[in-house]
């Protein structure tokens, strides 16, 4: 499997990093089985599984954003952050915009897309990584 976040070039690094973190935590939750086993450091401080595949980050013009979410419809896994994410007061208002707005009307800042290793070259393998 192949993970990747791609993301708006015109974010800031803040919430670059947020959105990333979001996506992130998303996968987790939708396939916790990336997450690997705890482990203890030689002087016995326990540290908690981590991601087991990369997950790079990559970006696009913002405008971009909706036929690559378009061009993975096959893909197994693909999550997007919509624009309402961040504008809403909290998750009641997020999902109020998003159940009230067409998919075509709203502005991803983000999708994170999972899937066969060339599937998602074919459709992210040109895009820059994140800077």
């Amino acid at each position: 499997m192949k993970t990747v976040i791609i993301l708006s070039d015109s974010l800031s690094a803040g919430l670059a990093s947020n959105f990333a973190a979001v996506l992130g935590m998303s996968l987790g939750k939708q396939v916790p089985d990336l997450v690997g086993s705890d482990t203890t450091s030689a002087d016995g401080i326990l540290l908690k599984g981590i991601t087991t595949v990369p997950l790079p980050i990559l970006c696009a013009p913002e405008s971009d954003l909706p036929a690559l979410f378009d061009a993975a419809e096959e893909l197994p896994i693909r999550f997007a952050y919509m624009r309402a994410a961040f504008e809403a007061n909290d998750y009641a208002d997020y999902m109020l915009r998003i159940t009230s707005t067409s998919f075509g009307e709203q502005v991803p800042q983000g999708i994170l897309l999972a899937g066969p290793r060339k599937a998602v070259a074919r459709i992210c393998g040109q895009l820059p990584l994140l800077r």
